[in-house]
């Protein structure tokens, strides 16, 4: 799962048809280009949420693409030049079982309605991947004021949203009624929490008349934890967070040893950017 925020939390990727045109199509186009399955998406107006599989290993050259080129364009569109993302990277979350995949999932998809901007999902104004739809072909055209007209990008590119890999093996139709009603059990809990607290929705109209530049009020709380893993099996979630800190501590010793004049120290299967930039000599997958 990969989230991302606008910077200072602003509001610019406010829904609008320009808006949606430009962040489908740049993802439509980093999911082809890297191989990248998608699952779910949910654009707010000033983060977004991606459930993906990372089908070729090629996640980090797949989020620049999506982050730098969706920046670009919505710059041009709203006629600024500063960092629209955050300054910190992507959260991204390993989702290590089907609880987790599932429950990333309804939370993603139902983000909108968490935040008490829409009762339901699909009355979300943005862009939101919706269960009836799974197993379709999304199309988004080039959109215009950005990319050259003859450039060397398609003119339209195709996304599709594939079922969890946990879920799979469903029919697509299973899948798709599962998904809907995990969704909807969570909108109605939604729903009985947000009477509870008298906090009302402020409604797709509301949403559309926010301006781009402002931010939600009141402040975040700062400095919160930022999983790396999630898992629903208690022993599935530590054995990841294990392979997590063998990584960690292999990688660190590795560079310790090639900084050190070592240069056939062998970095640990998964090593990205010291592979591809200076050629070192990595594990092969286990």
């Amino acid at each position: 799962m990969i989230t991302r925020r606008c910077a200072q939390r602003q509001f610019l990727l406010r829904p609008s048809s320009k808006v949606n045109a430009i962040v489908g199509y740049c993802l439509a186009v980093a999911a082809q280009r890297y191989g990248v399955r998608v699952h779910a998406f949910c654009v707010l107006s000033n983060h977004l949420h991606l459930v993906v599989t990372d089908v070729e290993g090629r996640r980090p050259e797949f989020c620049h693409w999506l982050f730098e080129f969706t920046a670009k364009c919505l710059n041009a569109h709203w006629g600024r030049w500063e960092d629209l993302w955050a300054s910190e990277p992507p959260s991204v979350v390993h989702l290590v079982d089907a609880e987790a995949q599932l429950g990333k999932a309804v939370y993603t998809l139902t983000n909108a309605v968490a935040a008490g901007l829409v009762t339901e999902h699909h009355h979300w104004p943005g862009l939101v991947s919706l269960p009836g739809r799974i197993g379709r072909v999304l199309g988004y055209r080039r959109p215009k004021g950005f990319f050259r007209a003859k450039g060397a990008l398609p003119e339209e590119a195709a996304l599709a949203v594939s079922p969890l890999p946990a879920f799979a093996h469903l029919p697509q139709e299973r899948y798709a009624a599962l998904l809907s009603e995990a969704v909807a059990a969570r909108e109605a809990e939604l729903a009985i929490k947000h009477r509870a607290e008298g906090r009302g929705v402020l409604g797709r109209r509301g949403v559309l008349r926010q301006s781009a530049f402002d931010t939600p009020s009141p402040a975040e709380p700062r400095r919160q934890l930022s999983p790396r893993v999630a898992g629903g099996n208690k022993w599935a979630r530590i054995e990841a967070l294990q392979r997590l800190r063998d990584f960690v501590n292999g990688y660190r010793d590795a560079w310790r040893r090639w900084r050190a004049g070592e240069r056939d120290a062998t970095f640990p299967f998964g090593t990205w950017g010291l592979r591809l930039h200076a050629g070192v000599c990595c594990a092969q997958a286990p």
